[in-house]
């Protein structure tokens, strides 16, 4: 700095204010955002799986509040959405809802659809920031104060920084990668949320089914001890047959009720899943599917990996530590630092600039230890792309498992042992109205018949649910906590009959 400033001091001075001037002015202004690699969208809710109808309980159940899946084959959908933003308290809905009504209360409803989209904004947020340039420092400057008793210099400065080294570009490639990880979160949890509606969808209609048969076994029994009545009062059985009759009605009439608990508790978990927990039991359209020919193991494994989530994710976090690397190693190229002063000195009303340039030197500290752990980080994300493709085939291979023995399961029940058991049902019943048979036959034959059945609704929930789950690429357990979690495992979860359903629960949802 100097006491006296020259003409051509003093256009230099000025012509170099006006040149910081306008490159902090072109500092300040938003370059243009990179574009945000894109993602593969995710279908819209899907439509009813093709399928052929399971043969029917003959004869008719006993008449019921319930309204039986193949009786709700009629298109008559409504405007689900309108009438559930009623308020806090959802109201009952009239017309029988179908998977894709369904579909839509959930995206309307289930909160963890805007908590991803939620992540997704604050990812979005984090790309805007780190592209910001840095802010200018204004401030107040005095100098010499007090010299031969005068006020000294006084006058203001104007501090920037200014970024080099490509960072600025680098910080949007981090950010931009960084939102588009946070989409395919978001897509995974979609994708959980759409799995999780279809498989309780299939849970009610397995439920109600359920419920159905126990209404069945209950009016055989009924019917049962009645007619056991009537051959007491001829003579033709003893008393005690009476009681093993009313004990077996009242046992099926127990088992009744416990089909219209598991309908209600499947019925509650959809209306949680929807985001609607206040959400009455509604008939609902669709069919227990089976399929004529089962699911090939290459073709699913293929089709699999193809679409997976978790693959387009594990590769978006190798593109992601890509750029984390690059900026890395440019942090090592150091900022430009500007100073630009203006005092008057008092003394002599002299004007006086200041101008001052400089930038830290790297001789020490050259980013070597974070260089260091973004290669392993990246070297860690491309070994997570095999693992997640092995991780994929392992679970895929327990799940075909069940799928494929249920599938032997109910194609075996449906063309041999359902036949037979009620056959057999048939028979001993004539024969104990011609006294050919006593009551432990009729028993045993009706017990055969009620487990029989029991157990085919068992594998065809087992099915079913399975084919959800195998179709949409593993993925469940929409409203289980930690879901950025990268490190997925999943264990193979046996419910009890006609509960949650045969589902590959992961332990660790983000997967």
């Amino acid at each position: 700095m100097t006491n006296f400033v020259s003409p051509t001091a003093m256009h230099a001075f000025y012509v170099s204010v006006v040149f910081l001037a306008v490159q902090l002015g072109l500092g300040l202004r938003w370059p243009a955002m990179a574009a945000t690699p894109g993602v593969e969208r995710l279908p819209p809710p899907a439509s009813q799986l093709q399928s052929v109808h399971p043969p029917r309980l003959q004869p008719p159940a006993v008449a019921s509040d319930l309204i039986h899946p193949e009786d709700l084959s009629a298109d008559n959908s409504s405007d689900v959405l309108h009438k559930l933003k009623s308020g806090n308290t959802v109201v009952g809905l009239k017309a029988p809802l179908g998977l894709i009504d369904l579909e839509a209360i959930a995206f309307a409803h289930n909160p963890t659809l805007a908590q991803s989209a939620a992540d997704v904004s604050s990812a979005n947020g984090r790309l805007i920031q780190s592209t910001l340039a840095p802010n200018p420092i204004a401030g107040y400057q005095g100098q010499e104060i007090g010299d031969e008793g005068s006020i000294g210099q006084q006058g203001f400065f104007v501090n920037q920084e200014f970024v080099r080294g490509r960072k600025r570009r680098l910080a949007r490639a981090v950010g931009s990668r960084e939102v588009a990880l946070a989409q395919q979160n978001a897509a995974i949890q979609q994708l959980k949320v759409l799995n999780d509606v279809r498989c309780e969808h299939f849970n009610v209609l397995i439920a109600t089914r359920a419920e159905i048969l126990a209404r069945d076994v209950h009016v055989l029994s009924q019917k049962k001890l009645d007619k056991t009545k009537n051959l007491y009062e001829k003579q033709l059985v003893h008393y005690h047959d009476v009681l093993k009759a009313r004990i077996q009605a009242h046992t099926a009439h127990i088992a009744v009720g416990n089909a219209r608990n598991r309908y209600l508790a499947a019925w509650r978990r959809l209306a949680s899943l929807l985001g609607t927990p206040t959400l009455a039991p509604q008939p609902l359209k669709g069919d227990l599917q089976t399929i004529s020919e089962p699911l090939q193991w290459g073709e699913i494994v293929q089709q699999t990996h193809a679409r997976s989530p978790q693959l387009r994710r594990a590769h978006a976090n190798v593109a992601w530590r890509q750029s984390l690397l690059a900026q890395a190693k440019t942090a090592t190229n150091p900022n430009l630092l500007s100073v630009i002063g203006l005092a008057q000195d008092t003394a002599t009303d002299d004007l006086i600039g200041n101008v001052q340039l400089g930038m830290p030197l790297p001789l020490y500290n050259k980013n070597q230890g974070t260089i260091q752990e973004a290669y392993a980080e990246l070297r860690k994300a491309e070994l997570d792309v095999d693992r997640t493709k092995l991780a994929i085939r392992s679970r895929l291979a327990a799940t075909y498992e069940i799928y494929m023995n249920s599938w032997n399961e109910v194609n075996e029940y449906t063309n041999y042992i359902l036949p037979d058991a009620r056959a057999a049902l048939e028979s001993v019943v004539r024969g104990y109205e011609k006294q050919e048979f006593d009551m432990l036959s009729v028993i045993e034959a009706e017990r055969t018949f009620a487990k029989a059945n029991l157990a085919y609704i068992k594998s065809l929930q087992d099915l079913g649910i399975t084919k959800i789950v195998i179709e949409g690429s593993l993925l469940v357990g929409s409203l289980r906590e930690n879901l950025q979690a990268t490190t997925p495992e999943m264990d193979i979860h046996f419910s009890p009959a006609f509960g949650p359903g045969v589902i590959p629960v992961e332990t660790d949802p983000g997967g």
